[in-house]
């Protein structure tokens, strides 16, 4: 077994749980942040993330390469690939170290999910909030009650807040 190989990996997936660890310190303060309704503050948060899922893109391109090289070595495809596999190849060391790998991204990334779950429950409730005041501002009807040529009292006219042109 290519000893160092795997050590890369164990590195590449080192660097992937501090990177979704950034991702979930942000995500945390996006919860605050989205209550307080801090819209700049939120549009630095995501342009942070988005320069982390970039170098999370590099990373993960990196593993798909070593598991790669390691599926010719073990003659598997590489969806065979997985921390079970590798643990029946590896010493005593390297195994302890990607078992930690795996239970730290398992818990890292279970962490993030829930974390921008509620985050996401947040912002749909504040899109929601925001719909429901402009239905009602825009739907709001004219207080003039005018008699039509009829006689019968004519509909009145919706006001419109806003000028679009589309």
């Amino acid at each position: 077994m290519d000893t160092q190989m795997i050590n890369t990996l164990i590195v590449v997936l080192q660097q992937e749980n501090r990177i979704y660890e950034e991702l979930l310190k942000i995500s945390k303060s996006k919860t605050n942040t989205v209550v307080e309704g801090k819209v700049s503050e939120l549009e630095s948060m995501v342009k942070l993330e988005q320069a982390l899922v970039m170098q999370f893109g590099k990373l993960e391109k990196k593993r798909e390469e070593l598991i790669g090289g390691l599926s010719g070595i073990l003659k598997l495809k590489p969806e065979e690939i997985t921390v079970s596999e590798l643990l029946k190849v590896t010493d005593s060391e390297q195994g302890k170290k990607l078992k930690e790998c795996q239970d730290n991204l398992a818990d890292t990334v279970s962490e993030l999910k829930d974390i921008n779950d509620l985050n996401a429950k947040l912002i749909q409730n504040s899109l929601d909030y925001i719909n429901f005041s402009v239905n009602i501002l825009t739907s709001a009807g004219a207080s003039d009650n005018k008699y039509g040529n009829t006689g019968a009292v004519s509909e009145p006219k919706k006001r419109n807040l806003f000028d679009v042109k589309l």
